[in-house]
């Protein structure tokens, strides 16, 4: 064996020993968390996952910039085989692919690896230019949080110089060797600047580069475990065993079984207190993360300047997890004494998310930053009562007076006067029963949404009642502000109230409750088909029982409320609605369905307090100014209320109307 191969041999083996050594110490990591809550299972809608999400890059295309990062994944698999081919020949010299697979098919991967070693370079320059030089606001920002100019720098750096050295190779082959098998328009022109004769003797440069394109690959195997790309052996497993919308839907929390707690123990707690406490999954998200900065784009508490950035969220909590394991599997007491809650992740960061969703709908490998927020909720609220003044308050008002506004019981009728609305415990049987909602029979505003979806099943004859003082809060609030076992005792209660009577359909105006009763339920064995009234409503005018006239001539604008469109999919229907009523121009927000943004009021943030250059609300309402609408249309009493709010704070009374899709086709009939 040569001095060469010699050298070879020993490199390799050290980079992917330590390679493989980073990999079983990240396994052993995520192994420290708690067992799935979510079960792992139907293995061919994984599989078909990975391929499409991880090998497609689909989720990541979603955006355009996505492209990029497409080219030099799909660059750096491809390649592999020139890598290797390039490789071998450190042993062999004469090694091609066309020995073992034929000349056609070498053929065509010289093609290939032209092509796409090309558009690596371009996409590569592009990478640069666009991080280093333009500077996008989500790049910029994300980088001065998380430091890892110098990181990308290398990592760029490191693919290009593979790259070049392989056109560089491919050249002085092409010189002394002549023409490669294929199409290789890209591999002739380096060879043009390349020294050496058609005598089949390589020359010296070609050893140089052929050693530089194999150190640097061997550095990048080495290096990538403890790099921000990461990534590259954490998002395809995060992939393959993520959370099944059909297991449990993006709106539905983890439930926990009380029944199941060790109160005695010592280290028994209700939600998260310690790293590894977390589930594996939530662990293995850690490792996944690219990085991109689209959770941190599209999160409402971000942009309203609160101190939650989904992504610096995920980051801080991964370093933690490096520092804190490899104490905790050694077996010996943490130095440092940083705590989670507190040192790692403040408790503004924790009670700051409004659950809506939208930096799990953007991640391209599926991160549950949701999740992770609500189960240090829970430890705060349950296990330590450590929370705001305003949100002891508005726990108290459910459990005892059965809605969050704390008025008395006997009021949620008041709204139905002179309406001769039906009641259940009269007719004990209908088609639809109507849960009116906390917001609806008691907020003055949302009083009159509950009044138009009353005369819109009237004038189309629908069969339908209320549950009246029987109707308490469904609990959705206490779950989202980590009072897990008060949402169970009230969803039980709930369950017992409906289940006294016979109906087909749970009709709701507010997606708050539609997303708990139907969705969230199914976890106490309280399984009803609930459907929201934008969709019921646009049946309605589908079908012709009910024909509003097209009497609003304002612009107007649709605001999409996200435990209706990003939890529960319902983009259209509303939309339906709307048109039905327009005569003027409808215009869509630059940020809307998927990327619509939150008014504020979910997470449970509909009662707590918000400092006032910090208002979520006022950042949407911001959308609403900048669409030029006359009147937004909401389908979400929360929505309704914090536009509303923002509304009145920028002076826009006399401009700008806020009204429930109910209200808009009521006023039409």
């Amino acid at each position: 064996m040569q001095i060469q191969q010699i050298v070879l041999t020993v490199l390799t083996l050290a980079s992917m020993g330590f390679f493989f050594w980073s990999v079983l110490q990240i396994f052993r990591f995520v192994s420290l968390g708690k067992p799935s809550y979510d079960p792992v299972d139907n293995f061919g809608w994984r599989i078909g996952s990975l391929l499409k999400d991880f090998f497609g890059q689909i989720s990541v295309v979603r955006e355009p910039s996505g492209w990029g990062h497409f080219f030099i994944f799909w660059g750096f698999l491809v390649l592999g085989m020139a890598t290797i081919e390039m490789f071998v020949r450190g042993y062999y010299p004469d090694f091609n692919w066309g020995i073992l697979l034929g000349h056609s098919v070498e053929s065509t991967l010289n093609t290939v690896f032209d092509f796409f070693g090309f558009a690596v370079i371009v996409a590569i320059i592009i990478g640069l230019i666009r991080g280093f030089i333009i500077k996008p606001d989500r790049l910029s920002k994300l980088r001065g949080y998380l430091g890892g100019k110098l990181d990308a720098l290398l990592i760029l750096g490191m693919i290009l110089t593979l790259m070049v050295s392989m056109f560089v190779t491919h050249g002085y082959m092409i010189k002394t060797e002549g023409a490669l098998a294929g199409f290789t328009p890209v591999s002739d022109f380096f060879a043009r600047f390349v020294s050496g004769n058609s005598d089949g003797i390589l020359p010296f440069g070609y050893y140089v580069a052929w050693w530089i394109h194999n150190l640097v690959i061997l550095s990048f195997t080495a290096y990538i475990p403890h790099s921000k790309h990461v990534h590259l052996i954490g998002a395809g497993p995060n992939i393959f065993l993520r959370r099944r919308n059909d297991d449990r839907k993006r709106g539905v929390l983890k439930k926990i079984e009380f029944d199941e707690v060790d109160f005695e123990a010592e280290d028994s707690t209700l939600g998260v207190s310690k790293i590894e406490d977390f589930a594996w999954p939530q662990l293995l998200d850690l490792y996944a993360c690219t990085e991109c900065g689209r959770c941190q784009d599209n999160c409402p508490a971000y942009h309203a300047g609160k101190e939650l950035n989904p992504a610096l969220l995920i980051h801080n909590l991964k370093e933690y997890l490096d520092e804190k394991a490899s104490w905790v599997l050694s077996g010996k007491e943490q130095q440092n004494g940083k705590q989670l809650i507190g040192d790692v992740v403040s408790e503004d960061v924790i009670w700051a998310c409004t659950t809506c969703g939208a930096c799990v709908e953007h991640c391209p490998v599926f991160i549950e930053h949701v999740d992770t927020l609500q189960d240090m909720r829970r430890y705060l609220t349950m296990d330590r009562a450590n929370i705001p003044e305003e949100v002891a308050k508005t726990l108290e008002n459910m459990e005892n007076i059965g809605n969050p506004w704390g008025l008395p019981q006997q009021n949620r009728t008041t709204w139905t006067e002179g309406l001769d609305i039906p009641l259940m415990r009269d007719k004990k049987e209908v088609e639809y029963l109507y849960w009116v909602g906390c917001a609806a029979a008691l907020d003055t505003k949302n009083q009159n949404v509950a009044k138009s979806v009353v005369k819109i099943l009237k004038t189309a004859g629908v069969d339908f009642a209320i549950l009246g003082t029987e109707e308490s809060c469904n609990g959705d609030s206490a779950r989202r502000l980590g009072q897990e076992y008060l949402f169970q005792m009230m969803a039980e209660n709930n369950i017992q109230t409906l289940n006294k009577y016979k109906f087909k359909k749970i009709i709701t105006a507010c997606p708050h409750c539609f997303n708990c009763i139907g969705n969230e339920y199914k976890q106490l064995a309280g399984d009803y088909e609930v459907i929201h009234h934008s969709e019921l409503i646009a049946e309605l005018i589908e079908s012709g029982k009910i024909k509003p006239k097209k009497n609003i001539d304002k612009r107007v604008t649709y605001h999409d409320a996200c435990y209706l469109g990003r939890h529960n999919g319902i983009y259209d229907a509303p939309r339906t609605v709307v048109a039905s009523v327009a005569n003027g121009e409808v215009v869509e927000m630059k940020r809307s369905r998927e990327k619509g943004l939150c008014c504020g009021a979910g997470g449970g943030l509909m009662w707590m307090n918000e400092e006032a250059d910090k208002r979520v609300n006022l950042v949407r309402f911001g959308d609403v100014e900048e669409s030029k609408a006359e009147l937004v249309a909401t389908a979400c009493p929360f929505c309704n209320i914090m536009l509303d709010d923002a509304r009145k704070m920028k002076g826009k009374e006399d401009e700008i109307e806020v009204k429930d899709i109910a209200e808009l086709v009521a006023e039409a009939l």
